[in-house]
């Protein structure tokens, strides 16, 4: 019999999930992660380094350090890899990135430091088979935006209707196929068949990294059943861009 065990309070990673530094190649930066043990006993620490890679599909991946094209993991050194936490007590995992004097390295490369706490199986009080206690890890992005040269470019990939809590909503799919990181705000005009304008509708900003993709919701609660055509607009910042137009009908 296998039982697996909700995890009890412990690390939480105290300053950030994501450390974003503008360096040139040749160059080097260093930082630091703060962790805090918040259980009631000691705790065991590791600290290892994998990429990290999502999809608007919502698939995501963390696959071994230096397998995407644009990882930084090869370049990132850090300390220690283990270490142990009495309870309360709070530790620095130090860090640092140094950039190759590559002319072809431009743009945002990254990946992501794991801060897993090690629980043993336990084996108490078990009749029959092993209870799996289920460890939280963090992963801490550490994100290399490399010169000034890179290009920058957003793709939307397809938009569909749907519902969601009995609303009417527009799914957006984008796709970052450019050199750099890009934060893009997603609005919508709609205009009536009279041309009217009947509002602007906006999401929050999403990161998306060169090669991955998010998912915008625009929530149309407001929007009466009509024909309607649009204007969307993937907002970068720094006069990046980027739109489509589109129809659509609301019931």
């Amino acid at each position: 019999m296998l039982t697996t065990v909700p995890a009890k309070a412990g690390i939480v990673v105290l300053n950030g999930l994501s450390h974003e530094n503008q360096v040139e190649a040749g160059g080097s930066y260093r930082g630091t992660i703060e962790i805090q043990n918040t259980g009631s006993a000691g705790k065991e620490v590791k600290v290892y380094v994998k990429d990290y890679w999502f999809s608007y599909s919502g698939e995501n991946r963390h696959d071994p350090g230096g397998t995407l094209a644009r990882s930084n993991a090869d370049w990132i050194s850090f300390s220690p890899e283990l270490l142990t936490l009495d309870s309360a007590e709070v530790a620095t995992i130090n860090f640092e990135v140094k950039i190759p004097e590559v002319d072809s390295i431009r743009g945002t490369y990254w990946s992501v430091l794991m801060i897993e706490g090690v629980t043993p199986p336990d084996t108490n009080n078990i009749d029959q088979g092993v209870k799996i206690n289920t460890a939280i890890r963090y992963a801490v992005q550490i994100i290399s935006n490399v010169g000034s040269s890179a290009k920058s470019n957003l793709k939307f990939l397809g938009m569909e209707m749907g519902q969601e809590n009995d609303e009417n909503v527009l799914y957006v799919a984008v796709e970052n196929t450019g050199e750099n990181i890009l934060r893009p705000e997603i609005s919508l005009e709609l205009f009536n068949e009279s041309g009217q304008s009947v509002g602007i509708i906006r999401t929050d900003k999403r990161k998306t990294f060169p090669g991955t993709s998010v998912l915008a919701t625009l929530v149309l609660d407001k929007i009466i059943p009509g024909k309607y055509s649009g204007v969307l607009i993937a907002d970068c910042g720094e006069d990046r861009l980027y739109g489509s137009n589109l129809s659509l009908e609301i019931e």
